[in-house]
C-alpha cells in the first residue's frame, strides 16, 4: 500500500508541475511540449510520439520527488531512445 501512496503523491506532483512553475530558461514551446510528455506519462506510459527536445524538456522539468519515487525519468528516456531508433 505504501508504494501506491508514494506513486499517487508523485503523480499529483507532476500534475502540479504541469500547471505552472517554468524556470524561464527554456523557450515556451519546449516547456509546453515537455508538459505534454509529462501529461502523457501520468498513466505510466507514453502513448504518443513527440519531437526530441520535448522529451528532454520533460526530463528537465521533473519535480525532484517524481524523479526520486517514480520511473518517469527512465520511461521518458526510453521513449526518447525508442523514437531515435525508429528514425
Amino acid at each position: 500500500m505504501r508504494c501506491r501512496v508514494g506513486t499517487a503523491f508523485a503523480v499529483g506532483a507532476v500534475l502540479l508541475a504541469l500547471n505552472g512553475c517554468g524556470s524561464g530558461a527554456e523557450p515556451q514551446a519546449e516547456q509546453a511540449c515537455g508538459k505534454a510528455v509529462l501529461a502523457d506519462w501520468t498513466d505510466g506510459r507514453i502513448d504518443r510520439t513527440y519531437p526530441g527536445p520535448c522529451y528532454l524538456a520533460a526530463i528537465d522539468g521533473l519535480p525532484e520527488d517524481v524523479r526520486a519515487y517514480t520511473t518517469a525519468k527512465d520511461d521518458i528516456s526510453r521513449a526518447l531512445y525508442s523514437r531515435r531508433a525508429d528514425s
